[in-house]
């Protein structure tokens, strides 16, 4: 036994150094090691599963693309969880997370978000920062859908673009929605009944001064200003900003299941 743990010590500690190894050669990296990244996408991975902490109080949850663990870990023990599967396409990260942040309650399971099938169903499903990763993602949005109880939740989450791109700049995400594109691929099969948006950012143009005598002589500046909005760190979406200018930052969508 205590030969095992020192394997697994081992493994974990490779683990987490080949994490640091992607921040200091690529400044990101590809899965959230808590303790292991910078602490800007840290918070903003935190603050998300502590908002889900108050949907799943004696809940069965499934945490799809659970990662290294440790939102699962937090589901399990402050949002006092009946139980929580945990799913991920990677058996390290599994491997890491059932090492690091074991827990009576939790269940880690190697497997596709998009084909996981439970004997049961699910009161809540948390999938964080996920479907941008997914090539056939309206599979995913289904197979949600189909392992959800009638009367259950989703939380998802994904990053905000202004415009919808198939090319991000980062190498690990297929696409990034616009703020309302995203919307629009859940109304089939989802009811919004909220959505917290972070550390949104709008940057845009200002309406240019009239250029004239008097102005010039004023020696007024006639470059264009810029528009500069930095939103919260959490904050729940009530139409505050107009999202269609929205540059940079992410959304949770809170869903109902449509019967």
């Amino acid at each position: 036994m205590k030969e095992n743990n020192i394997i697994e010590e081992l493994f974990c500690t490779n683990f987490e150094l080949r994490n640091l190894s992607d921040l200091l050669v690529y400044g990101k990296a590809e899965r959230w090691v808590y303790g292991f990244m910078l602490k800007k996408y840290e918070d903003e991975h935190l603050d998300r599963y502590k908002y889900a902490l108050q949907y799943v109080k004696d809940k069965k949850v499934l945490d799809v693309a659970s990662g290294c663990g440790y939102g699962t870990y937090l589901l399990a023990t402050e949002g006092k969880a009946q139980s929580v599967v945990g799913v991920d396409l990677s058996e390290d990260a599994i491997r890491y997370g059932e090492h690091r942040y074991g827990h009576t309650n939790i269940t880690r399971v190697v497997d596709d978000g998009t084909k996981y099938k439970n004997t049961t169903l699910f009161d809540v499903i948390i999938s964080f920062e996920t479907i941008e990763h997914v090539p056939n993602y309206l599979e995913f949005i289904n197979n949600l859908y189909e392992n959800l109880a009638d009367d259950g939740i989703l939380l998802i989450s994904t990053p905000i673009t202004k415009i919808t791109n198939t090319k991000p700049g980062n190498p690990y995400h297929v696409i990034e929605w616009n703020f309302y594109d995203f919307h629009k691929l859940f109304e089939s099969k989802f009811e919004i009944v909220d959505i917290v948006i972070q550390e949104i950012k709008i940057i845009g143009e200002r309406k240019r001064k009239e250029y004239n005598l008097k102005n010039r002589f004023l020696n007024r500046v006639l470059k264009e200003k810029i528009l500069y909005i930095h939103g919260k760190p959490i904050e729940n979406f009530t139409n505050q900003y107009d999202m269609n200018l929205c540059n940079h930052g992410y959304q949770t969508l809170i869903l109902k299941k449509v019967i």
